[in-house]
């Protein structure tokens, strides 16, 4: 079984002292690649590196979180542009709207944001965003977008009713161990009206950990370690109603089409 971590944050520093034994680990446990995703300037160099050390294993997302735009530098969008250019494998993210985390300048985050669908269209990359109560805002940013390429809504966890449309605009959707919590039964019962061929599954190490009972052998109790992949695949399996080997084989698979390549 191959499982695929859609979405973590390897470069974070909190693997610095064990980040070698933590992806043997996830080896182990039968995750075959994953994407890292930059959230800030200041990490993108670290994602690049870190992808460069396990080529086929890992590929680089680079962009600007929202909740770090206010820190950017003013040639923050050509050094984007320069490395994703320069990196056969790159995809664009984390990127996004959050007005959960204040303060927060919707205003300039709409404007970042709409930068990075620019940056999509002219490189023909695909993206990760992250919404976080701002659901309305990313719909009406989407919906006067020119068509953008694959995108993935990474921790979905927005209303059930935008999720035909999102659809038809192109989107994914990724589960993340976080929301197994029984208080995030909703979330859960959303990927029940997604349809088979738009889910993917992540860990969003090193944060976002399942319930303590979703929790593997490899936990660490100072980070969520990404090899608990497989509680999501078993999750979402049993909302779907199918077995288990089949959804992480649809999630490969999902995988791929949002990235538009083959994964080794």
């Amino acid at each position: 079984m191959r499982l695929v971590d859609a979405h973590n944050h390897l470069q974070d520093p909190r693997f610095d002292s064990d980040r070698e034994i933590v992806i043997r680990e996830m080896r182990a446990e039968g995750i075959c690649h994953a994407v890292v995703n930059g959230t800030r300037e200041s990490d993108w160099q670290a994602v690049l590196s870190l992808c460069r050390n396990y080529p086929g294993f890992l590929s680089p997302a680079l962009g600007l979180h929202p909740w770090h735009v206010a820190s950017r530098g003013a040639a923050w969008l050509e050094t984007l542009r320069h490395e994703l250019a320069a990196t056969d494998n790159s995809t664009i993210g984390e990127c996004g709207l959050d007005l959960w985390k204040q303060p927060a300048d919707l205003a300039d985050q709409l404007h970042v944001l709409r930068a990075h669908f620019q940056l999509a269209r002219e490189l023909g990359k695909p993206l990760t965003l992250h919404c976080l109560k701002a659901w309305q805002p990313l719909w009406d940013c989407l919906k006067l977008s020119e068509t953008l390429p694959p995108f993935l809504l990474h921790s979905f966890a927005g209303p059930p009713t935008m999720i035909p449309a999102l659809v038809r605009r192109g989107a994914y959707f990724s589960l993340s161990g976080y929301f197994l919590a029984e208080r995030k039964a909703k979330t859960q019962q959303a990927f029940s009206q997604i349809p088979l061929d738009r889910i993917l599954v992540e860990s969003d190490a090193p944060d976002m950990a399942p319930p303590r009972e979703f929790r593997g052998h490899y936990h660490r109790d100072d980070y969520h370690h990404p090899a608990d992949l497989l509680s999501c695949v078993q999750a979402l399996a049993g909302v779907k109603g199918m077995p288990v080997d089949e959804c992480a084989d649809m999630c490969w698979r999902n995988t791929q089409r949002w990235l538009g390549r083959t994964l080794p």
